[in-house]
């Protein structure tokens, strides 16, 4: 259901909106920085009544100002189902209150134990791009297939790869134990 372009400041919260348009071009390669670019699909988060918003993109939230708003032109589109996003904790327990899968650290998994990944650190910012680049999405499984002598860096499958993630970038990822063990 695509309608007529209008200017992203008079968005609605909650608006799922198509960008179209950089109308000026002293804004372009600012947003373009963010990721937003002419066929890229967001959601608004808020909006002021003088038009600034906030958006979601890619699992990030970005503010644009008033004026920058203006010269973005989107359309609505149709949004898809909402599914409920549940927390960690929520996820690991069933209808009964257990834990179905145990959360460890993927540096302290034994090689050979398959884990899956959970989601990502909230102060991992930084490394959680560069984790959905490698294919380390949430609910991907992956083996641990080396532990370096002295720990940095681990090496496991993922998606038919292998991949060497080093300390800071396991620690990113908060993961669950499918089979295996603790080392």
């Amino acid at each position: 259901m695509e309608t007529e372009s209008f200017p992203l400041s008079a968005a609605r919260t909650g608006d799922r909106l198509r960008l179209v348009a950089l109308d000026r071009t002293g804004i372009q390669s600012r947003l373009m920085g963010m990721g937003l670019m002419p066929g890229v699909e967001f959601e608004v988060v808020a909006c002021a009544a003088d038009g600034a918003v906030i958006i979601a993109l890619n699992g990030d939230r970005f503010g644009i100002g008033a004026e920058m708003a203006r010269g973005v032109r989107v359309v609505r589109i149709a949004a898809p189902p909402r599914r409920e996003h549940k927390s960690l904790s929520q996820r690991k327990r069933s209808m009964n209150g257990t834990t179905q899968r145990p959360s460890v650290r993927l540096r302290d998994a034994a090689i050979g134990s398959r884990l899956r990944v959970a989601g990502y650190e909230p102060t991992a910012r930084a490394y959680k791009r560069k984790l959905l680049a490698m294919g380390l999405t949430p609910g991907v499984e992956f083996t641990i297939t080396r532990h370096a002598p002295l720990g940095d860096p681990t090496q496991i499958e993922v998606r038919g790869f292998s991949l060497s993630l080093r300390k800071d970038e396991a620690d990113a990822l908060q993961v669950e134990l499918i089979e295996g063990g603790a080392s």
